[in-house]
């Protein structure tokens, strides 16, 4: 493997586009499309970009279980956890109050109402993150490529109380305290 083998790896960690890091590697733009496809293919070429994403994901610690956490956090967030209503109206609630789970689950805030109050607060699709566990979990068609099967004890409990609590949204059911102690699960 030459120098211009090592930076074609290197600058395709940058962005995944394998014609931009083949001409950022100093290849010709014109022949960067068919270079990259046979660099790619090259197994010290292809064993070096998998090692520099091995390298990213454990720096970012990124992991099925991190993965499967978040869409958690997404799919069991509470509306009432970020605003209250009454006769007086929608409220929502100061940040203050919000959780990391909370937080994790607003997509969007934006501008300002009359009051100073924000004037829009948008969550995640809850439904996704639902559907996305589900296939995780076998619970609906194919399985997802979140990473291996965690065998261990603590992930099979995880799998089931999720299991469990998928159930209950589903059936409707889902009037249970969850496990901050409020509301709706």
């Amino acid at each position: 493997m030459n120098d211009r083998h090592r930076a074609f790896a290197r600058e395709y960690l940058v962005d995944l586009n394998g014609t931009a890091a083949a001409t950022r590697a100093g290849y010709k733009p014109s022949a960067a499309k068919h270079i990259a496809s046979r660099l790619l293919k090259d197994p010290e070429i292809a064993a070096l970009v998998a090692q520099g994403k091995e390298r990213r994901a454990e720096k970012k610690r990124i992991t099925a279980d991190r993965v499967v956490e978040e869409l958690g956090r997404v799919a069991f967030a509470d509306i009432r956890n970020f605003i209250d209503w009454g006769p007086e109206g929608v409220k929502l609630r100061h940040k203050s109050v919000l959780d990391g789970d909370d937080a994790a689950a607003i997509a969007d805030v934006e501008g300002k109402g009359s009051n100073g109050q924000i004037g829009r607060l948008k969550l995640y699709d809850k439904l996704a993150a639902l559907n996305a566990l589900a296939r995780h979990l076998g619970m609906a068609g194919g399985r997802a490529a979140l990473g291996p099967d965690d065998n261990s004890e603590a992930g099979k409990q995880a799998r089931a109380a999720l299991r469990a609590r998928l159930v209950r949204l589903m059936e409707g059911d889902a009037d249970e305290p969850d496990a901050k102690g409020g509301g709706k699960g």
